[in-house]
Order: C-alpha cells, then sequence, then structure tokens
C-alpha cells in the first residue's frame, strides 16, 4: 500500500496523528489552597521503573493546571468513566482564576494520601504526583514529570481480570478533532470477555487474550 508525508502543522498531534488519548482530569490547588480541575489527555508514564515511577503531563504555561503546579509542585490525575462525559466537559471551561470546577459538577472530592490536591471519588483510578522536573520545548508547552507517589483504585478493581477491569470502567477515550475541529470521543466498554472470545483464534492474541 503506497504512503504519503503528512504535514507538521500546530495541531499535528490530534489531527494529523491518528491516535488514541486516555482521558483523565488533573486536580491542583494554587498557593492559596483553592482546588482547580481541568481534562487532559496528554499523560502517558515517563519512567515504568518501580523504583522511580513517573508520569509526563503535558500542558500550556498559561494554564492555571501549569501554573498550580509550578507554584506547588503537586498534582493528582484522576481517570473518570464515559458516564462522566458532562462533568468532563464542565470542567474543561474557562473559569477565573481561583475557581473551583468541581462545585459546577456532580463530581465528589476525597483528600489525597500524600499530596495537597484532592482526589475525585467518581473517578476509578488515581495517580499522586509530585514534580520531579519541568521542560518548556516550546514558548508556550510545559511538560511536566511527576514523580509517582501513591496509585490508587476503587476497592476490588484490581483483583479482575484486565479484560474485565477495562469493560468494567468503561473508561472514555480522546480520538482528536475533525475536519471541523470538532472533538472525537469513543469508550472502552466495548471491550469485554465476551467481546474477545467471540474473535477468531488468530485475533485473540492481539484483542490481548492469547489463544
Amino acid at each position: 500500500m503506497q504512503k504519503e508525508s503528512l504535514a507538521l502543522h500546530v495541531m499535528w498531534h490530534v489531527d494529523a496523528l491518528l491516535q488514541v488519548f486516555p482521558i483523565t482530569i488533573v486536580t491542583t490547588v494554587d498557593k492559596d489552597g483553592n482546588i482547580n480541575a481541568a481534562p487532559y489527555s496528554l499523560v502517558v508514564p515517563f519512567c515504568s521503573s518501580p523504583r522511580n515511577p513517573q508520569m509526563l503531563l503535558i500542558s500550556n504555561r498559561n494554564w492555571h493546571t501549569a501554573q498550580n503546579i509550578e507554584a506547588t509542585g503537586e498534582f493528582v490525575i484522576n481517570y473518570p468513566r464515559a458516564a462522566h462525559l458532562r462533568e468532563i466537559t464542565t470542567t474543561s471551561r474557562f473559569y477565573p482564576a481561583g475557581v473551583n470546577e468541581l462545585i459546577y459538577t456532580e463530581f465528589t472530592v476525597m483528600p489525597a494520601r500524600f499530596v495537597s490536591p484532592p482526589r475525585i471519588v467518581e473517578c476509578y483510578q488515581h495517580i499522586e504526583c509530585r514534580v520531579h522536573a519541568i521542560m518548556r520545548p516550546s514558548p508556550t508547552q510545559v511538560n511536566i514529570v511527576g514523580a509517582v507517589l501513591d496509585l490508587s483504585a476503587d476497592q476490588g478493581l484490581y483483583a479482575r481480570s484486565r479484560l474485565d477491569r477495562t469493560a468494567h470502567v468503561n473508561a472514555p477515550l480522546y480520538w482528536g478533532i475533525d475536519e471541523t475541529r470538532g472533538h472525537i470521543y469513543g469508550t472502552t466498554g466495548a471491550l469485554s470477555t465476551e467481546a474477545v472470545e467471540a474473535l477468531p483464534e488468530d485475533r485473540k492474541k492481539v484483542a490481548g487474550k492469547a489463544p
């Protein structure tokens, strides 16, 4: 099959590049203790070593999330379900500095174990981080490497098989933007043990379950 090169324009990572991104809600606090919450999809493991676990959060220096993290050095990555799309969208709106976006949602909060920003109760897993390093690859982009202090999840979730966990949480996925700059979303809910069992033998391994 023939290939073609694609232009690396300003939104290439969510437009030209077809890649799925997890949807998270990052909670921070400012220097006065005010909570901020905002959705982020450019959040990935940076160091997988259990001796030095780290997460990478890519943000914009003009956003409150990045400003709060630089001021306090702490943040929590919360993973919502697809059923929370309204709440996710609400936290994406631009509010004045110091406004807690969560008060406009149905979300509730609980204390984190090691950092000041709270965890969101309704989210199925959380990663508490403290800043390890900050990189600035462009005038506006801020790449924050956070040392993982704690990983928590709904009780009993980890005891399930990985496929069952995936189906149970029905996590929302971000597929980028369409031609009209509209956002495209999907979910992991269709991936279940039953769905994988129905696959031909030569595809089960690709789907995550070896024959």
